[in-house]
Parts: C-alpha cells; sequence; structure tokens
C-alpha cells in the first residue's frame, strides 16, 4: 500500500507539473530560409540543415544511389516568382520540393510538385516536373553544416550550390530579366514612340551593356541627344561608336560630352572623357 501511494505521488506531480516532464534542447537540424532576388525573380528555398558531426557523408549516412531529402526534417522547397531555367530546363513559376540522388560520378536532381511531405516517406515520381543530372565537385573547405547558396549572380543568372563535407553540386539558374526588359522596350519606344529621352537613354545603355545590336543602340542614344543634350547622353553615344569602330566621331561626341560637363562643373566627367578620347586618338591613327 505504500509503494502504491508513493507511485500515486510521482504520477500526480508529472501530471500537474508538465514541465518537469520535458526538457527543450535545440534543434539538431536547424531550419533556413533563403531568400534571393536574381533580375526580377525572387528565389526562397527553405530547408533543414544537417551536421557532420565526425560522420562520414556521402556514400554513408547519406547512401549513394538512394533518394535523400536534400536536408533534414520536412522535404526541402525551392520558390520562384517567375518561369526559370534551371540547368537549361524550363520551370514554371511556384513552390516545388527538391531532392537528389548522390552519385559519386553524378547527382540526380529532382524537382517535384509535392510540398508536403515529410522527407521522403511520401515522395511519388509521377509528380516530378523535372529530372537532370550534374557532376558533384570537391569543395576548397569543409562543411560542417549542409548549406544552400545562391551565388554568382550576375544580371539575370546566378548559380544555386548545394554542400556538404567536402562535396558540392552546382546547378545554373537564369531567369527571364531580359525578357520582361525587351518586352517593355518594345511596347514603350518601338510600338509606343515615347518622346521621353531619358527613355530612349536608358534603353540605348541596355543593348550596349548586354551585347545586342549596336547599330540600334545608337540610333537610339541620337534620338535622346536630339530631344535633349546631357553629358552622359554623349558619352554613351561615343562609347557606342568607338565600339563601332567610329573613334573619329566618337572623339567629337566625347569632345561634346566635356563641352556640356564644363558648363555644370563636373571635372570628373571631363576627366573620363579625356582619358577616351586619347585612348581612341591612337587607334585612329593605327586605322
Amino acid at each position: 500500500m505504500k509503494k502504491l501511494n508513493i507511485l500515486s505521488i510521482f504520477f500526480a506531480l508529472i501530471i500537474g507539473y508538465p514541465s518537469f516532464a520535458q526538457l527543450n534542447f535545440p534543434h539538431a537540424s536547424p531550419d533556413a530560409e533563403l531568400r534571393q532576388q536574381v533580375g526580377f525573380t525572387e528565389v526562397v528555398v527553405k530547408y533543414s540543415r544537417p551536421g557532420a558531426k565526425g560522420r562520414k557523408i556521402f556514400g554513408n549516412l547519406v547512401p549513394f544511389g538512394e533518394l535523400w531529402r536534400t536536408g533534414a526534417s520536412d522535404a526541402t522547397t525551392i520558390h520562384f516568382s517567375d518561369t526559370v531555367q534551371l540547368n537549361g530546363n524550363s520551370i514554371p513559376k511556384g513552390t516545388y520540393s527538391l531532392f537528389t540522388i548522390p552519385e559519386k560520378e553524378a547527382w540526380t536532381i529532382i524537382i517535384n510538385k509535392d510540398t508536403a511531405m515529410h522527407g521522403a516517406s511520401n515522395y511519388t515520381k509521377d509528380l516530378d516536373i523535372l529530372r537532370f543530372k550534374v557532376k558533384p565537385e570537391n569543395t576548397l573547405r569543409f562543411y560542417e553544416t549542409f548549406t544552400i547558396e545562391v551565388n554568382d549572380i550576375i544580371k539575370e543568372s546566378a548559380s544555386i550550390y548545394l554542400a556538404w563535407e567536402n562535396t558540392q553540386v552546382k546547378l545554373s539558374l537564369r531567369t527571364n530579366a531580359d525578357d520582361k526588359v525587351m518586352a517593355e522596350i518594345n511596347e514603350r519606344i518601338v510600338k509606343g514612340k515615347e518622346e521621353k529621352p531619358n527613355l530612349y537613354y536608358q534603353a540605348s545603355l541596355y543593348y550596349f551593356n548586354n551585347e545586342k545590336d549596336l547599330n540600334t543602340a545608337l540610333g537610339w542614344i541620337k534620338t535622346a541627344n536630339k530631344k535633349g543634350d546631357e553629358v552622359m547622353y554623349f558619352q554613351l553615344q561615343a562609347r557606342i561608336e568607338a565600339a563601332l569602330g567610329n573613334y573619329s566621331q566618337a572623339i567629337k561626341s566625347a569632345e561634346a560630352s566635356s563641352r556640356l560637363a564644363k558648363e555644370k562643373k563636373l571635372d570628373q566627367v571631363i576627366t573620363a572623357n579625356q582619358k577616351l578620347i586619347d585612348e581612341w586618338k591612337g587607334k585612329s591613327v593605327m586605322k
């Protein structure tokens, strides 16, 4: 009877004070969320980050040839706010789960429609929208914690890295920013023929910086100059003319830019123009 009373008191304490029954510890694989703008597209990755903790990862903890949730806990998800190209494959805007099948020589990357899975327990191949292979690489440093990064951002493109231990895979990402810019240029300048000189300058600069048709860019910047003389308009015209090999005209345009810069006391622009003029004079003589 005495033993029964002691047990009753013990269970009463547990029930009456639930905080005694469970301790809170940090999550072994903490959740992470990555947001990155690439072009006009927002990329959002949600995943859990397991640690190596002295274990051999690929080929052991993560077996070769088996489906991996590419993280821990719930399935890793990736969201694209616009249609993108992933390793040259088109993916409509939306949120997807990301799975992989690691191998020594190549990884299979899987993009799946089901985003509500815990790990890979309910994975269905029929819901895949994309599968492709990439070669793994050795990392320059040891990654204790599984890491997903978006780096190498240039204009409308970037690279997505999956890295753990001494291994990483790299996925090329390309957005539709150029398509959107070109569509707006076509709508406002080619079709709409808006009269604002700055629009012609911006369109010309975009063509110049992105190695598009220089003759079209030259036509637009000349239109901008007719509608409103500006220091940077003439400087851009000079740079485009030089790129087309017309150095003598490029020098004249740069000098026009410098005259306007002198009126506005823009000494830095004058210095920059003079460097260009000196460079083009040498090329003009050689030509």
